[in-house]
């Protein structure tokens, strides 16, 4: 069996959903879904401060966060916002990209780093309408994630494993 090539630019393009991606109704959400999405915050401010106590609490928050949810989000993170929105122009050109392109990272089997669409090889049917680009990262090595781009997409692509610029993140 030949698997479905996900392919975001072109089927976000397109007036129906593929029914590969079109799941059971008591699996889909509704427009009126009265449960929110509750996110659990955790607040890592007192941790950066070097205090025992508040290390601990995050440490158990965030077991309890993974326990329960599978997700948190972090706040007091301490973070350049101007670095984050950085990293947001470095993904929007990253997924915009012609597929082709894309899959030159293309994940390949029994590896955690690369880019996946929708995941196709290890669901039948009912995909997620999804990508991802995962690679390793280090704070005492920032050149780990530019020698990935560069290794995986060519040298024409080392701004996106680094701070990208407004005149050079979007395509």
């Amino acid at each position: 069996m030949v698997q479905p090539v996900f392919d975001a630019a072109v089927l976000s393009g397109r007036a129906d959903i593929p029914s590969q991606f079109i799941w059971p109704e008591g699996e889909s959400p509704t427009p009126d879904a009265a449960e929110e999405l509750h996110v659990p915050l955790i607040d890592i401010g007192g941790m950066l401060s070097g205090d025992p106590r508040a290390t601990a609490e995050v440490t158990r928050l965030v077991g309890e966060a993974c326990e329960r949810h599978g997700f948190f989000q972090v706040v007091n993170h301490g973070i350049d916002a101007e670095l984050l929105a950085d990293a947001h122009r470095c993904v929007d050109a990253f997924f915009t990209m012609p597929l082709p392109e894309k899959q030159r990272a293309l994940r390949r089997p029994g590896e955690s780093c690369g880019y996946a669409s929708s995941f196709t090889g290890r669901f039948a049917s009912k995909l997620p309408w999804k990508e991802t680009l995962s690679f390793r990262s280090c704070p005492s090595d920032p050149a780990l994630v530019v020698d990935y781009i560069v290794a995986t997409l060519g040298e024409d692509h080392r701004r996106l494993g680094g701070r990208c610029t407004p005149g050079t993140a979007r395509r």
